[in-house]
C-alpha cells in the first residue's frame, strides 16, 4: 500500500499548499468572492490585512499617516472620518475640500481619474485609495511598494462598506461606525415616512447632457426611489454611466419632476428646460418643478453620507407634507454637525 500512501501524502500537501495561499496575506492577493469586502484576514500590531472592494486581500501598516488619491469621491470619505490631515497626493482640488482641511491647498499632484504613477512614486505615501473597477492601476501602485485599496460606492451598502474599510484601515472605526449607524438609521426613517405615500410622483435626474439620465444601477437614480419617487429611468438597459435616453424618451415618460446633476461639466442649466419650447408640455417644465441638485459648495449627490441629505431635499421637493424647509434645514445642520463638527449653513452652502 505504500503507493498508495503516497499518493495521500501528496493530496494533502497540495491541499495544504491552497489554503496556505488563501489564508496567507502578504503582497494583494485575489480572494475569489471566498472573503466579504471588509473582512480583516489578520491583523498584527503593526500591519493589519483587510479584503478591499474588489476582492483583493491587502496589506496596510497601522496606521497610514499618509495617503494618496486620484478618485476624487474618495476625499469626502476620508474627511468625514477626521482624516484630511493625512490627504498628502490627490488630484482636482475643491474650495469645499480647503475650507474643510486647509492643508490640503499643499498637496502634491497625483493625478486626476488616472493615476500618475511617476508622483506617487516619488511621494511615497503610505496608502492609496482608489475605485475597485480600476484594478490595473491598483496592481501598478502595488508594484512600486505602495499599498492599494480599491473602493466601491456605488450603492449605499456598498458606501457603508468602504466607510467600514477605510475607517479599520486607518484606525477610525469608532468614527465609520457611527456614521453607518446614523446613515442607516435616516434611510429607516425616510422608509417609514415614504411608506405611506399612495401616489408616488414621476421623476428623473438628468446629467451633464440633456438627455442623459441616472439608470436604477446608479447612486442619483436609487435616490429617487428612496425619496418615494418612480424613477422613470429605472430599467434602461445600458451598460455606461449616465445612459442617454435621448429627449424623445423623456418627453414620452413625461417626468414629474426633473432633477439636474450638479455637474461641473454641465452643457445646460434649469432656465434652459424652463424656457425651451420643445420642453413646454412636459409636466415637470409646466409646473416649474426642473431643479438643479444641491449645494453649490458639497454636492448632496455624491457617494456618501451626504447623499442623505440629496434624497431629503428630493422628498422636500416632491412631498413637501412630508418633510419641510425647516426639517430639511435641522437635517443639514445635524448631518455636518455630525461630520464635521460644526453647522456650514443654507448661505455658505447654497441650498
Amino acid at each position: 500500500m505504500p503507493g498508495t500512501r503516497n499518493k495521500i501524502t501528496v493530496l494533502l500537501l497540495i491541499v495544504t499548499m491552497a489554503l496556505s495561499a488563501f489564508t496567507s496575506c502578504g503582497d494583494s492577493k485575489w480572494t475569489d468572492g471566498k472573503a466579504a469586502p471588509g473582512t480583516i484576514v489578520s491583523e498584527t500590531e503593526t500591519e493589519i490585512c483587510i479584503v478591499d472592494q474588489a476582492g483583493r486581500e491587502v496589506t496596510v501598516g497601522k496606521y497610514p499617516n499618509s495617503i494618496a488619491l486620484c478618485y476624487r469621491v474618495v476625499v469626502r470619505f476620508l474627511l468625514s472620518l477626521d482624516l484630511g490631515d493625512r490627504i498628502t497626493g490627490m488630484g482636482k482640488n475643491e474650495q469645499f475640500f480647503e475650507d474643510i482641511q486647509p492643508s490640503l491647498k499643499d498637496c502634491a499632484d497625483v493625478g486626476q481619474g488616472v493615476a500618475d504613477i511617476e508622483a506617487l512614486a516619488e511621494l511615497k505615501p503610505d496608502l492609496f485609495i482608489h475605485k475597485s473597477t480600476d484594478v490595473e492601476t491598483l496592481e501598478a501602485v502595488e508594484k512600486i511598494g505602495i499599498p492599494a485599496l480599491g473602493i466601491n460606492v456605488e450603492t449605499p451598502d456598498d458606501m457603508m462598506t468602504a466607510l467600514k474599510i477605510i475607517g479599520a484601515v486607518c484606525d477610525k472605526s469608532e468614527k465609520a461606525e457611527m456614521l453607518i449607524e446614523y446613515y442607516e438609521k435616516e434611510l429607516d426613517s425616510i422608509d417609514e415616512l415614504t411608506n405611506n405615500i399612495t401616489e408616488r410622483c414621476t421623476a428623473v435626474v438628468m446629467g451633464s447632457s440633456i438627455g442623459k439620465v441616472a439608470d436604477g444601477s446608479m447612486l442619483q437614480g436609487a435616490m429617487i426611489e428612496y425619496a418615494g419617487g418612480i424613477n422613470c429611468a429605472a430599467d434602461i438597459d445600458a451598460g455606461e454611466i449616465w445612459p442617454t435616453a435621448g429627449t424623445e424618451q423623456i418627453f414620452l415618460w413625461d417626468p414629474e419632476y426633473i432633477f439636474i446633476s450638479n455637474s461641473q461639466g454641465a452643457t445646460y442649466t434649469v432656465d434652459d428646460i424652463l424656457s425651451d419650447p420643445a420642453w413646454s408640455e412636459i409636466k415637470a417644465v409646466k409646473n416649474k418643478n426642473v431643479y438643479l441638485m444641491p449645494a453649490e459648495m458639497d454636492s448632496w449627490e455624491f457617494p456618501g453620507v451626504v447623499s442623505l441629505l440629496g434624497i431629503e431635499y428630493m422628498m422636500n421637493k416632491m412631498y413637501p407634507d412630508i418633510i419641510s424647509e425647516a426639517e430639511l434645514e435641522n437635517k443639514v445642520d445635524e448631518l455636518y454637525t455630525l461630520m464635521y463638527g460644526k453647522k456650514l449653513g443654507r448661505e455658505y452652502l447654497g441650498y
